[in-house]
């Protein structure tokens, strides 16, 4: 053997030679307990850590992890018609909109864009060139995509002839440049899918959205359109906090407050996606941030992030449901007609329902605690294991690599990083007591192992020990 028993013994102290399950998930003894103060422990009560509101809160995030569960569309749609070449306009090439565009759609990472000419719409071609023709574009390809056409804010018709899909953009608010826009792509045999961006809309009115989505309803048949309605630009980062995407018909008189802003680079992306997401498609929303940690859209947008939702996902689930489709769940399953009204529940059966509903959400709870202190344990643990590993190194030098070294002691230190992780949470800990009875079962793995490979051995043939060498003399000429 090339590592013997022995020396894994060494390394060791007591060995480590089969897995096991995690030290995490063994009960704890607590015969004796060792002193909380010596261990620098929180040195406080635990029970009733939590606030009436923080319980709430909590409840509130598995309530919703069951619904996005529930709800997670097992692909995202993509539309069918959306072509090989696409145009963007009302975009400044000063502006790093402009830029954020064209990488969205030109992303490798996106490969349900499948564009192979993107136009850029400019009143100022050779601006253009020169602020949107880099290094970044002749490294991502997108130079090799890039056509400009010039004119007024808008194409014409004959400008668009070709285009499968546009990307307008409309600046200050200005609603009644919605109409041009549609008159345009109906015009423009090719178009099939447009997506408008109206930024700087803070003061536009509840009103003018209804009167914006029903226009676009009356004049468009020829092509399939999304509508997208923020305030003020800002420049925070993509995903730097949730948002909420509310249909138009559902907002209120004014639907941004004074003074609010959202994210410049978001807005794109969102709206980048909608232009691919096939139901996305007819649909006129209003995006607001929402940096409440304890809003609904934020406990959404952090639910799915969890969960593993991609932002295509995420994106579709909120322009589809959004916290409305949330509310409106909750709701019928209050009153019992979520999908169809069952007969009432007697209040046996109605006992049995929410104990099973609760011990559903504390299952959940107890998951994501787990797996959040298995991360802790083995963080330490790792530490723990590379001291150890530096500390023999330095007495002895060790003939294994560290990451070797770890593998062999990661029980042993799964076991110190658990007794040190209980200590800091201020549980009881008989450190004396767990260390003898750790090492005696590490005794009965490392006999019974030996066991096993004395077994082995016992059963080998001889011509496994030691091959038969070769007998023929081949002469040389």
């Amino acid at each position: 053997m090339k590592l013997s028993i022995a020396l894994i013994a060494s390394l060791t102290g007591v060995g480590a030679f089969l897995p096991s399950s995690s030290i995490i998930n063994q009960p704890a003894a607590a015969t004796t307990a060792t002193s909380l103060n010596q261990y620098g422990s929180l040195g406080f009560e635990t029970n009733g850590l939590y606030s009436r509101q923080e319980e709430e809160s909590m409840r509130t995030q598995d309530e919703v992890a069951g619904y996005l569960s529930e709800t997670r569309q097992p692909n995202t749609v993509i539309r069918k018609n959306l072509g090989t070449s696409v145009l963007i306009s009302g975009f400044r090439p000063e502006d790093p909109a402009a830029t954020e565009v064209l990488d969205f759609l030109n992303n490798e990472e996106s490969v349900h864009f499948p564009f192979t000419k993107i136009v850029a719409h400019v009143e100022d071609m050779k601006m253009a060139k020169k602020r949107l023709i880099g290094r970044n574009a002749r490294y991502t390809g997108l130079l090799d995509k890039l056509d400009f056409s010039e004119g007024s804010a808008f194409p014409t018709v004959e400008q668009l002839a070709g285009m499968s899909s546009w990307v307008a953009h409309v600046v200050g608010g200005d609603m009644s440049k919605l109409a041009d826009i549609a008159d345009a792509a109906e015009k423009a045999d090719s178009v099939k899918n447009v997506a408008i961006l109206v930024s700087g809309a803070t003061s536009v009115g509840g009103d003018a959205l209804k009167e914006a989505e029903e226009l676009l309803k009356g004049r468009v048949s020829t092509f399939a359109y999304t509508l997208m309605v923020v305030p003020e630009w800002n420049d925070e980062p993509e995903a730097s906090c949730a948002f909420g995407l509310v249909n138009v018909t559902d907002v209120a008189d004014a639907p941004f407050r004074e003074g609010e802003s959202f994210s410049r680079v978001e807005s794109l992306r969102i709206l980048t996606e909608c232009l691919a997401i096939d139901k996305a498609a007819g649909k006129c929303v209003v995006a607001n941030a929402a940096k409440e940690a304890n809003s609904l859209e934020n406990n959404l947008i952090q639910g799915m992030r969890e969960i593993g939702f991609t932002r295509l996902e995420e994106i579709e689930h909120m322009v589809t449901l959004g916290a409305k489709g949330y509310n409106d769940r909750m709701a019928a399953e209050k009153d019992g007609s979520a999908w169809e009204k069952a007969p009432e529940e007697t209040e046996e059966e109605k006992a049995i329902s929410a104990k099973t509903k609760e011990e559903q959400l504390v299952l959940k709870r107890q998951q994501r605690d787990d797996a959040s202190r298995y991360k802790d344990v083995s963080a330490l643990a790792t530490e723990w294991a590379k001291r150890e590993f530096l500390r023999k190194n330095l007495k002895r030098r060790i003939m294994i690599k560290e990451d070797e070294f770890i593998e062999v002691v990661w029980e042993r230190a799964m076991f110190e990083a658990d007794l040190k992780y209980r200590t800091m949470l201020g549980q009881s800990v008989d450190e004396v007591g767990e260390r003898a009875q750790f090492k005696v079962d590490q005794e009965e793995k490392k006999a019974e192992a030996y066991k096993v490979e004395q077994e082995r051995w016992n059963k080998m043939q001889y011509e496994e020990l030691e091959p038969p060498q070769e007998t023929t003399i081949t002469l040389g000429r």
